[in-house]
């Protein structure tokens, strides 16, 4: 039983042995024990930055914060930053301090941008300050921004094409629908009977056009033969006057006659001048019909 508690006492103190060896690198790993030259900058708002933050000189770390207090400066609180430098740097008197943040997960840090004077500040002189954007301030601000853009500007302008565009697809769905009836009437139109049916209608015609000049032809034909026939008619009146001259009244009557039937002949070769004629300017008349009246009209 006394054995155990020795061995119990031994286990404990090796355990707190190792804590405060843990506990002592940490410590030495922040950097509180390393004494180093002390430098001081100002800031008016420190969000992020505390005792242990890190200092870095161009990117290069160099020691950490040793201590902020709010002081008051020209009417205003500002915060005195303590910086305890362990590496020794050549800090120009042009040179300032900001508190940057290397990402967007990274912890804020200060750090000292180096300047390009002769001068050099001494271990316990000051170096400016000077205030950097805050990332998450600017995105705040940004959101801000977009939202009262989104409010002022986007909703209204969405809300005008809105009403601009709704009458304009009413329009365009009406002229698709007419399109489409269109588009209907012309599969019907040009549908595989209407295509025969226009293709025998002009069949009809070519055939009518070939008849009617055909017609043409011989009218043309007959007009020579009653011209000659005429001519020969009244050259054998010629030839006949002189017995007539002296015959009697029945020669005189059969003269009448033969003057009228010459006269119809006559009117039937304008008739059939102008048929011909008609025939040629429109051969299409052959086939259309028209009424009586619209003949007797056309007449008058």
């Amino acid at each position: 039983m006394k054995r155990d508690n020795v061995n119990y006492l031994l286990v404990g103190s090796f355990v707190l042995l190792m804590a405060a060896v843990l506990l002592y690198a940490l410590y030495r790993i922040t950097g509180h024990s390393a004494k180093g030259d002390t430098y001081y900058t100002h800031f008016a708002n420190v969000a992020g930055i505390k005792e242990g933050t890190v200092v870095t000189y161009e990117g290069y770390e160099v020691g950490n914060v040793a201590q902020i207090e709010p002081v008051a400066r020209e009417a205003r609180t500002t915060y005195r930053i303590t910086l305890n430098l362990r590496q020794p740097v050549r800090i120009p008197a042009d040179s300032y301090a900001m508190i940057a943040t290397p990402g967007l997960l990274s912890a804020p840090l200060v750090e000292i941008k180096e300047g390009s004077a002769r001068d050099l500040i001494a271990a316990g002189g000051d170096i400016a300050g000077s205030s950097a954007a805050n990332l998450m301030e600017s995105v705040s601000a940004l959101a801000v921004e977009l939202g009262k853009m989104t409010e002022t500007s986007i909703k209204p302008l969405l809300a005008q094409l809105n009403q601009n565009v709704t009458p304009t697809l009413v329009d365009l769905r009406s002229t698709v629908e007419r399109i489409n009836r269109a588009a209907g009437r012309i599969d019907t139109l040009l549908s595989q009977d209407n295509v025969q049916h226009w293709n025998r209608v002009m069949a009809n015609a070519d055939g009518a056009s070939a008849n009617a000049l055909k017609l043409s032809t011989d009218l043309a034909t007959v007009r020579g033969e009653v011209e000659e026939l005429v001519k020969d008619a009244r050259g054998l009146v010629n030839d006949s006057h002189g017995l007539v001259a002296g015959g009697g009244k029945d020669l005189k009557d059969a003269l009448r006659r033969v003057d009228a039937t010459l006269y119809q002949l006559e009117a039937a070769g304008r008739n059939l001048n102008e048929f011909s004629r008609t025939i040629r300017e429109n051969p299409a008349a052959l086939i259309q019909s028209r009424s009586p009246n619209e003949t007797a009209g056309a007449a008058q």
